[in-house]
């Protein structure tokens, strides 16, 4: 099973309309997984070749771009859910509430429940920054 790095920051939050500072777990994420590694890690999963996998990631982007921009939830199977969402101005009447009330429509992705189930079992562990970083200057220092 999987787990997650974190790490704990301190925070200012509003408490009954006074600031008091708190601590929050904030996750870590180890690096940024290109598209290309993406890519070549489900051709190699598939058994396909990888230009027919980027192939097949761009015509599904573009699908789901298309329905979604024409009003359509997309729902992708064991991955998860697509559709659009909108945050707008609260307004007092019905004739208010008109589309310069919407202040930004994004998209929003639901993951599965498999995937969710997944999530709820990951294993979190602290990350100790000052000993990770430390720990790899003394690698570096080795090489």
């Amino acid at each position: 099973m999987g787990g997650f790095k974190y790490r704990v920051k301190k925070v200012d939050i509003d408490l009954h309309k006074r600031k008091v500072e708190g601590y929050k777990v904030q996750l870590v994420n180890d690096s940024i997984i290109a598209e290309e590694e993406v890519v070549r890690y489900a051709a190699q999963s598939a058994g396909i070749p990888e230009s027919m996998m980027r192939a097949c990631t761009i015509a599904i982007a573009d699908a789901i771009r298309f329905y979604v921009i024409n009003g359509h939830k997309v729902s992708f199977g064991k991955f998860g859910n697509f559709r659009l969402k909108v945050e707008n101005t609260c307004v007092d009447t019905l004739e208010e509430c008109q589309a310069d009330t919407v202040k930004r429509i994004n998209l929003h992705f639901t993951p599965s429940t498999k995937i969710k189930d997944l999530l709820n079992k990951a294993e979190l562990k602290k990350w100790d920054f000052l000993s990770e970083s430390a720990s790899s200057e003394e690698n570096q220092s080795e090489e």
